[in-house]
């Protein structure tokens, strides 16, 4: 077996890429892939589809096909948390002193300034047959985290067509796996301590599918001398007040575990493991007090580790 690990950055995140048994050329396209995708997806970009489609509200954007997933993929995740994830935010976003990317680049968002008239996600015209979109007026998409997500899922997806026998890609707090892993049990993730990254909250063993971690942590900065973070309510269109720190998830998909890790973390610690049941899902949450919760099915593998750390 052999196993090959690349790391550089993109999309303003360290990305990871664990390959076993890689075809030749395997680790370059990764890369390449993975840059494609942020020209693509990024909101800091202004040629790129996303920026594009928000400068250009009520009119048909030709965009690639990636993107065509992508907004289908958004479309979908928003259903499958009734609306507690949004990645329809960008004003509000922007209003709160995130427009500007963390990357040091200091390129900014934008969107066409038009009033909000209610839309949603939801109200986006995707016609596939032309690859030709339409973003209603007052909407501003956010790929952000799902972007990552995906990514991470159709590169590995695309590496594993191509003949590589295992693939783990990461891209900052969401990463995806399929195929052989390089150690008997599964793709091991490590879960950080969001209040102390020097810990480990417990090691994961992923089959296939993906992982995720939201925080209020991670992307957060000072407005007006006060604390704001990147996680938005869509209730109330500002900076979420929850009291969980970080929600980490394990589902199907990269796309998937991040969107559910953000609604998860909305739903606040009291109402975290209810998220969990209800959407079949396993995850481990943590407040801003250090306090955890696990679904049931980590439950014994989070209590081993703890004990013996």
């Amino acid at each position: 077996m052999v196993v090959a690990e690349l790391k550089f950055l993109a999309m303003a995140s360290a990305v990871q890429v664990i390959l076993v048994d890689p075809v030749e050329g395997a680790q370059d396209y990764a890369r390449r892939r993975l840059e494609e995708l942020e020209q693509r997806w990024s909101r800091f970009l202004p040629e790129s589809d996303i920026s594009r489609l928000n400068t250009a509200p009520e009119a048909f954007v030709v965009v690639s096909s990636d993107t065509i997933v992508l907004l289908n993929t958004m479309k979908h995740a928003w259903r499958l948390t009734e609306g507690r994830y949004d990645p329809s935010m960008l004003s509000a976003i922007n209003a709160v002193g995130y427009s500007k990317s963390i990357d040091g680049s200091n390129r900014t968002s934008r969107m066409a300034r038009r009033p909000s008239l209610g839309h949603t996600i939801g109200d986006v015209t995707i016609d596939a047959a032309t690859s030709a979109v339409i973003v209603p007026a007052g909407l501003g998409l956010d790929p952000g985290g799902i972007g990552k997500g995906l990514a991470a899922d159709m590169v590995v997806t695309e590496l594993l067509d191509a003949g590589t026998g295992g693939a783990l890609v990461g891209v900052g707090g969401d990463l995806a796996a399929a195929g052989t892993p390089p150690a008997a049990g599964g793709w091991y993730v490590a879960v950080k301590h969001p209040l102390d990254a020097s810990r480990e909250l417990m090691t994961l063993a992923l089959g296939v599918g993906g992982v995720a971690t939201s925080s209020t942590l991670s992307r957060s900065w000072v407005q007006n001398g006060s604390r704001r973070h990147h996680v938005i309510d869509p209730l109330t269109r500002t900076c979420a007040t929850t009291d969980l720190a970080a929600v980490t998830v394990v589902a199907g998909a990269g796309w998937e575990a991040e969107a559910h890790a953000t609604a998860a973390l909305l739903s606040g610690s009291g109402r975290v493991l209810d998220y969990f049941d209800s959407h079949r899902l396993d995850g481990i949450a943590t407040t801003l007090d250090g306090e955890t919760s696990v679904s049931p099915v980590l439950e014994r593998v989070y209590a081993t580790e703890a004990s013996s750390a």
